[in-house]
């Protein structure tokens, strides 16, 4: 008989106290400390970029909304995630973050970079913040795994995709909301309930992850 593996089970407020190992991320995941995946240079490349983008545009527009990465969000008692970019308003910040930078309400945008778990960003992903609702959420996919991981991709997306998702109402019984998404691709410009005014398309936004 193989004994069973014994995990130690934490809290949101016991793991933020955690002493963990610097030069690793991690999320709480069912209660698990979890290490997140190292990202690429390209990845950092068009997250830090995209991120640049998305201040200048709510400053020219004054859409009073903030732009971070990798803030931590509490979806619940033994859950966080780091997703790769949000957009929050920015009173709805400020009041959240006055004694420590972490979220237990929804930003406006959650933004994610697809790397090669394609799954948990197509699948989980939209579950998790369908539920603690995020009004919008994208999935950025530069199929960045193509050249390693052949196989690391979405068998439905052929070329660079993003993937903007609006919250609604779901018609399952099975969750309360659900994101209806569109996608865009090459010349497309997006659309973005938050950013109404961006004047960008995908190829201009895949192409950050080149640097500058």
């Amino acid at each position: 008989m193989v004994a069973a593996v014994q995990f130690q089970t934490y809290t949101v407020e016991e793991f933020l106290c955690l002493d963990l190992p610097e030069g690793q991320e991690y999320e709480l995941v069912n209660g698990i400390v979890t290490p997140m995946s190292q990202p690429s240079g390209e990845h950092e490349n068009l997250r830090s970029e995209l991120l640049v983008e998305l201040r200048l545009e709510s400053r020219r527009c004054q859409l009073g909304l903030l732009v971070h990465p990798k803030p931590i969000l509490e979806l619940g008692p033994k859950d966080t995630r780091k997703p790769d970019l949000i957009e929050i308003n920015r009173d709805s910040w400020n009041r959240q973050t006055q004694s420590e930078a972490v979220l237990k309400e929804p930003p406006s945008v959650v933004i994610e970079i697809v790397s090669t778990n394609w799954e948990e960003d197509y699948r989980n992903k939209p579950l998790w913040y369908a539920a603690f609702g995020a009004n919008e959420f994208w999935i950025v996919d530069p199929l960045f795994t193509i050249a390693r991981y052949p196989k690391r991709k979405n068998p439905k997306i052929h070329e660079p995709t993003i993937s903007i998702g609006q919250l609604v109402p779901s018609r399952s019984i099975l969750v309360e909301r659900e994101y209806e998404f569109e996608s865009f691709t090459g010349i497309d410009r997006l659309k973005s309930q938050f950013f109404p005014d961006l004047d960008m398309t995908v190829e201009q936004i895949i192409a950050f992850r080149a640097g500058i």
